[in-house]
């Protein structure tokens, strides 16, 4: 259906006649009695054709054909005029007008002119219509190809890169960030890029709620804020949750329709890669197993820790590298023989099994050593993590079976990127030394690990006659003697300033004695503390007068004897360990402290294990 046609004329009588003219043959018409009213009027209403006299006050025909053309250069006009030198002059031909009628004008002229002048808006439209056609067509096509790309790369580590670059392409944004759906159902963030900040950005997010009702729609949708307006792309396949996309700084400073509509078909083809990929990664870990054991190999491994160094390096992330070592499995295979040797291989793994995330991975790197890598972990927890896989092991009924007849030597030392390394041989390199550091360990050479904890407390105190405790070859000092009064209370104040320093550092402290009272130095070293401290912080004792703390909790310990006669700080973080037991005499005080972090670690094991405190 044709436009409406715009009537420019100061002469009442020739709107009125022309609108009459105009309207016998369907056409709309809207009349206007100056260039200013015209103007008025285009700017609210799209007029396929202006026909417009060229004698008018203020702004003649001329003037608004030269207004019009800078609005659009293509709009039609017909000038009207009483000028017979007007048609044909170069002034008519330079404001780009071929059509001009003479008054009193006949009724078929303008009807005549008219009708060609509608033709050529509507080929016009049909071309603009044609080429946008084309332009959406190669879109699609191009579209189509990159969702091809998405459906035939297996690679999950290239896909998720590739997602976020093809999602702010074809929606025109600067600023892209990815989470995939982990193990768990977590939305985990694996990529970013543009102009957004990592801080602001959140490392994990729980599909549940709000957001789960509406990822699981399946459909983009746009939210606003102040800065910039944010477009959501879901990934849902089979009403699976499999990730999320979020794109920001549109450059054009908005996101349109035909964005939202290119990101449906991207993230559909981004859910069903994403999906696939997981499928061939697991076939894939699957022929690369031990067949004994079903651990990873070392080149599987080797190459998902280079993987996994890239993205720490890329994304500022942080994994854990684990070294384990059964130190006497030669012996066990020569005094139990070769099949009680893999059995006992077998519980080890079975036992580490158990306890790891489907994202941790497992290898065999030789008969009696094994590798654990554990994405995003840091120091502390890859120490925790060292703790609960021995007590893994021996829980583990294989495993038990064995070590009935002969205890097995197993050790494990870990490492975190970029704090011990940059790279795969350095991490294990500093899992090593610290394995040596636990063999050569007091814990070692005592066998505390088969101690009580209080038995444990009598053994490392001894009393003057006690002989000296063993020399730690390439581990931390230990030390029994007498201690000055002041120790206890100074190493409180001192841990409480430097827990106070770096209130985001994860930590383990006990601090026991006879009572728990408010004027203890750590109580008041952390009275200004955050209760978001990520350290946890524990007293023992019988009740005083300190009931709750903003930074610590309190464990009452009434009638136990044992606590009313020691008094022990055991603190384990990512940077210290440290020991400190001490047992008040006539006229002196004895004392054990080490920095030895096996002995540190055995002590908190066992001292949790004695009263049933959560390990952390």
């Amino acid at each position: 259906m044709a436009g409406p046609i715009l009537v420019v004329d100061d002469d009442n009588f020739f709107r009125q006649l022309a609108s009459d003219m105009l309207s016998r043959k369907g056409y709309l018409v809207v009349p206007a009695a100056s260039a200013a009213q015209a103007l008025d009027a285009v700017a609210h209403e799209t007029f396929d054709l202006v026909i417009t006299d060229v004698v008018m006050p203020e702004m003649d025909g001329f003037g608004l054909t030269a207004k019009l053309r800078e609005r659009d250069p293509e709009q039609e006009v017909i000038l009207v005029t009483q000028r017979t030198d007007v048609k044909g002059s170069a002034m008519a031909l330079s404001a780009g007008v071929a059509v001009v009628l003479t008054k009193p004008v006949d009724e078929p002229d303008l009807l005549l002119a008219v009708e060609r002048a509608m033709e050529r808006v509507q080929l016009r439209r049909e071309r603009s219509q044609l080429q946008n056609e084309n332009l959406e067509f190669a879109r699609y096509q191009n579209i189509h190809q990159r969702c091809l790309e998405f459906l035939s790369q297996p690679d999950l580590e290239w896909l998720q890169e590739r997602v976020a670059a093809e999602l702010a392409a074809v929606c025109d944004a600067q600023s892209a960030a990815l989470w995939i759906t982990d193990d768990r159902g977590h939305l985990v963030l694996r990529a970013y890029r543009g102009l957004l900040d990592k801080q602001f950005l959140a490392e994990r997010m729980s599909p549940d709620g709000p957001l789960g009702n509406r990822l699981r729609e399946a459909m983009p949708w746009i939210a606003r804020d102040e800065r910039s307006p944010v477009l959501y792309v879901p990934f849902v396949n089979g009403g699976e949750i499999l990730g999320l996309a979020q794109l920001s700084d549109p450059v054009a400073g908005d996101f349109r329709s035909e964005h939202v509509r290119y990101a449906k078909i991207l993230g559909d083809s981004a859910a069903v890669g994403v999906k696939n990929g997981r499928r061939m990664l697991a076939l894939q870990r699957l022929g690369l197993r031990d067949r004994d054991t079903a651990a990873y190999n070392l080149s599987y491994f080797t190459d998902y820790a280079s993987k996994e160094i890239y993205k720490a390096r890329r994304y500022g992330r942080m994994f854990s590298l684990l070294t384990f070592s059964v130190d006497n499995l030669p012996l066990v295979r020569m005094r139990l023989g070769v099949p009680d040797a893999k059995l006992a291989v077998r519980g080890i793994i079975k036992a580490f099994g158990r306890i790891v995330r489907d994202s941790d991975v497992i290898a065999k790197a030789s008969d009696q050593e094994f590798y654990l890598l554990l994405p995003e972990t840091d120091f502390f927890g890859a120490m925790m993590f060292v703790r609960r896989a021995l007590d893994a092991v021996r829980a583990e009924p294989e495993a038990q079976e064995v070590e009935a007849r002969l205890p097995l030597a197993l050790v494990g030392g870990a490492s975190t990127f970029p704090k011990d390394g940059e790279d795969f041989d350095e991490l294990v390199h500093r899992c090593r030394r610290r394995m040596d550091e636990r063999r050569s360990s007091l814990q070692r050479k005592l066998m505390l690990d088969t101690l009580p904890f209080w038995d444990e407390v009598d053994l490392l105190l001894g009393n003057a006659s006690s002989p000296k405790l063993p020399v730690e070859e390439n581990a931390e000092p230990s030390r029994r003697g007498k201690v000055s009064d002041v120790l206890f209370d100074e190493l409180q104040a001192e841990i409480a300033r430097e827990l106070m320093r770096d209130p985001s550092s994860r930590g383990l402290l006990y601090v026991g004695g006879p009572e728990i009272r408010a004027d203890l130095p750590i109580a008041q070293g952390l009275e200004s503390a955050s209760p978001e401290m990520a350290s946890r912080i524990y007293l023992l004792g019988r009740r005083g007068d300190l009931d709750s703390h903003p930074a610590l909790t309190p464990v009452f310990l009434e009638g136990d004897e044992r606590m009313a006669r020691h008094e022990f700080i055991l603190w384990m973080s990512e940077t210290a360990s440290y020991a400190l037991i001490q047992r008040r005499g006539l006229g002196a005080t004895w004392g054990f402290h080490s920095s030895d972090t096996a002995v540190v670690d055995g002590l908190i094991t066992r001292l949790q294990s004695e009263y049933d405190l959560q390990p952390y």
